[in-house]
């Protein structure tokens, strides 16, 4: 007799079977042929989200950190068209991996990602239906890469007088968090992030949360504001292109892998080698912004 597998019993079943109905229907929904052609006439943007999908799973730093500058300036992507993928891509690989976080035992906070979401949701609403198309997305990304420099100053500063991570009894100011929730989700409706690494910065530098566990809530903050932002822009802004299309059925199968999969190591990696690898990837998404700046159109 087959045994049967009882979620409540054993709730690592439930990232697992999340990712099999992926697979399940990216196979269904093209047909096995044409999803084994698209992603290899998409193999780039396949590759692309192998270490986007890392990225966004195991660290403060959605997904687009990785997709976007490696769209726009390597394979020639429109602005538009690799901003509104990023985000939607992120709601497939940051949906498995805090799956992978809720389910498989991975610490984080909830009290932080229900007050985060309170104004993260409304706040990728509102940029996207009545903002992002005002602001010049430069502008507002270099005003971001700033506060990404900053940040990472801080946290170097923090590590090498050890005076970091020294936990806070409780979460003081809970308002506090909905706040800057709320100008994350502004920022992630004009450049594709921005509600993970704000609410992360608050709580490592304000509530001195320990840094694998704020890692962990900042991707399931995003990973929520992803979904609600992905249904803006192709339900109400009608951003869903073939082009777009063709993009997500070939990095879904990618990314429901190495989402979870970052969440994984980032639990078991040490404190130290998780701050190098982010403030890694803050110096080339800053190192982009820079280039973006000096070879603009005059």
């Amino acid at each position: 007799m087959y045994k049967v597998i009882n979620p409540k019993t054993n709730p690592k079943i439930v990232p697992f079977a999340f990712t099999l109905l992926v697979y399940l229907v990216w196979l269904l929904g093209q047909g096995p042929q044409s999803a084994v052609a698209n992603f290899v006439a998409q193999l780039s943007i396949a590759i692309t989200m192998m270490f986007g999908s890392f990225v966004a799973g195991g660290t403060a730093l959605g997904g687009g950190a990785v997709a976007f500058p490696v769209m726009t300036k390597l394979l020639g992507i429109e602005p538009a068209t690799a901003k509104v993928f990023s985000l939607a891509i992120q709601s497939f690989g940051m949906t498995a991996a805090s799956l992978t976080i809720i389910f498989c035992g991975i610490r984080y906070f909830k009290q932080v990602v229900l007050f985060a979401l309170l104004g993260a949701i409304p706040g990728v609403i509102i940029s996207l239906l009545f903002i992002a198309e005002h602001l010049p997305r430069l502008a507002t990304k270099t005003v971001f890469s700033v506060f990404l420099l900053v940040f990472s100053f801080t946290l170097l500063r923090l590590h090498f007088t050890h005076k970091n991570f020294q936990e806070q009894p409780d979460l003081r100011s809970p308002y506090l968090i909905t706040l800057v929730g709320f100008i994350g989700g502004l920022a992630s409706g004009i450049v594709g992030s921005g509600a993970d690494i704000m609410v992360f910065a608050l709580l490592v530098l304000f509530y001195k949360k320990e840094l694998k566990a704020a890692t962990a809530t900042s991707v399931i903050i995003m990973a929520a504001t992803s979904i609600v932002g992905s249904w803006c822009n192709f339900v109400l802004l009608d951003g869903l292109t073939p082009q777009i299309s063709a993009f997500l059925w070939a990095a879904v199968p990618v990314v429901v892998i190495g989402a979870p999969l970052g969440a994984f190591v980032c639990a078991k990696v040490k404190a130290g080698v998780l701050l190098s690898f982010l403030l890694s990837l803050i110096v080339l998404e800053v190192g982009f912004t820079s280039f973006e700046l000096l070879n603009r159109p005059l």
